[in-house]
């Protein structure tokens, strides 16, 4: 059977024909990207101008290809020097802060999109923004301690704003008292300062002002601190454009002017009148009339209204003077305070003088003993030690007289000393069993007060566990005064 070929031909020639891939034509150029803005014109005046900080929206069209990222300028007029800023948003936030010393500008804002070719939008969007600078406004932050009355060394919080963004802010001006006073400048970042007085002789001192937590004071001495009178810290925010908000006044604080190298610390939550006037009137009995005093835990409407605001400020104040006087009926809260704020007073050649009741409640490892000459307390299982109303406190060291306590104390805390520490008391103690509630004289140790130097050898530290008000049975206490303050301290 014979097959024609002609058929074969013509499916190849179909073949050829599908084979081929070539386009022909002219090439279309590539189009450039379209630029719009979220409004073609913005018109507020007078009041109704946008605030300084203002969001800006844009996006892009590209009819052959696609959009890869934008270019924006706040130049007033486009030459082919202006720079423009790429971006692959199409939304942003923007500080448009006035020139200082105007507080309305239109801005120019120019945007244009950019295709994944590279081609820019030749006609790019344009849009004004017409916006008004906004003042700035201030605050002072308070927290628990809001002393009213301290000494020459304070301390203030405030948090400043601006409704143009906190970046639009640019410095504080502060200044004591008077405000058409030469201002104070505090930087931006400051968000409050200790202020010390530089001379305790005068009414008018000067001021170093520590800004935040710096332990160094800034170059500037700050004028205008009264002592003994009552103060006010006036502050105001500066923006960019040199607004001002308005001053704002703190609360008065009355400045003490000392009038001693002693500070006598009234530290009872309660009840301290008399307290302070026995440690008082033994003071002036052995050659101290004149001494400063600091209720440490009185408060008003919640508020401590003598303690200073942190530990910083707290430890430059107590390093004014030479000697402390520290007695409480809290021993949690003093020892806290005192171990986080002495060190400066200590380093200072300070001499400290406490006296403490510590309760049952007191937490061992706390770590507030650290600074002290105690170790740890001695805490005998399921018993209870106590004075009675003629409980002896014998004395271990030459010059100090035996004392006798004068009340029943329900708790009483002996103490192991710390290495190099020398144990100045041991108290009659009387050991009630808690579960049958038996008495019987205590023989264990029964360290109530003892005494440590300083790297100089001076002592420097005396610290009792009974309340010394209440050991003054045999009427000798000016005796035990003297031995400290002349003898002991060296005053």
């Amino acid at each position: 059977m014979r097959v024609s070929a002609r058929p074969y031909f013509f499916l190849s020639l179909l073949c050829l024909a599908a084979c081929k891939t070539s386009f022909q034509g002219v090439e279309e150029a590539n189009l450039p990207p379209q630029t719009f803005t979220i409004a073609d014109t913005i018109i507020r005046i007078g009041n109704d101008r946008l605030n300084s900080q203002v969001t800006v929206q844009w996006w892009g069209d590209d009819a052959d290809g696609y959009i890869i990222g934008f270019e924006f300028t706040f130049d007033s007029v486009l030459t082919s020097a202006t720079e423009w800023h790429f971006t692959i948003k199409q939304d942003s936030i923007f500080l448009l802060a006035t020139p200082v010393g105007k507080d309305t500008l239109d801005f120019p804002f120019w945007v244009r999109a950019v295709d994944n070719s590279g081609l820019r939008d030749p006609t790019p969007a344009h849009l004004l923004y017409p916006v008004k600078n906004s003042p700035p406004s201030i605050a002072f932050v308070y927290t628990e301690n809001n002393p009213v009355k301290t000494f020459p060394v304070l301390r203030f919080y405030w948090q400043g704003d601006d409704p143009d963004g906190l970046t639009n802010l640019k410095r504080f001006e502060m200044c004591w008292n008077d405000t058409t006073a030469t201002p104070y400048p505090a930087d931006i970042t400051s968000t409050g300062a200790v202020f010390e007085a530089t001379d305790l002789q005068t009414l008018s001192p000067e001021c170093r002002v520590y800004i935040n937590n710096n332990t160094a004071a800034q170059v500037e001495l700050m004028k205008g601190l009264k002592l003994n009178d009552s103060n006010v810290l006036f502050i105001r925010a500066v923006d960019n454009a040199d607004a001002t908000s308005s001053y704002v006044g703190s609360t008065k604080v009355f400045v003490k002017k000392p009038i001693s190298d002693i500070l006598m610390i009234d530290a009872y939550t309660s009840g301290g009148s008399p307290v302070e006037s026995f440690y008082a009137s033994h003071l002036a009995n052995v050659g101290f009339s004149l001494v400063d005093t600091l209720q440490l835990f009185e408060k008003v409407n919640g508020s401590y209204t003598q303690q200073s605001a942190d530990n910083l400020t707290q430890s430059k104040l107590f390093a004014l003077f030479k000697t402390i006087v520290w007695f409480t009926n809290d021993a949690s809260g003093s020892l806290s305070i005192g171990q986080r704020s002495l060190n400066p007073f200590f380093d200072g050649g300070g001499k400290l003088l406490m006296a403490v009741y510590v309760s049952s409640l007191f937490d061992e490892q706390s770590g507030f003993l650290d600074f002290t000459p105690i170790q740890s307390f001695v805490v005998p299982t399921d018993t209870t030690l106590l004075l009675t109303d003629t409980s002896k406190i014998m004395s271990l060291q030459n010059g100090f007289p035996d004392l006798l306590s004068t009340t029943f104390v329900g708790t009483v805390r002996p103490f192991i000393p710390v290495v190099n520490a020398i144990v100045l008391y041991d108290a009659q103690c009387i050991a009630k069993d808690n579960i049958t509630l038996s008495l019987s004289n205590w023989n264990g140790s029964s360290s109530v007060m003892a005494k440590k130097a300083n790297a100089s050898g001076e002592i420097n530290f005396i610290i009792s566990t009974l309340e010394l008000q209440k050991l003054d049975g045999s009427g000798n206490m000016d005796l035990f005064f003297s031995e400290v303050m002349h003898n002991e301290f060296g005053l």
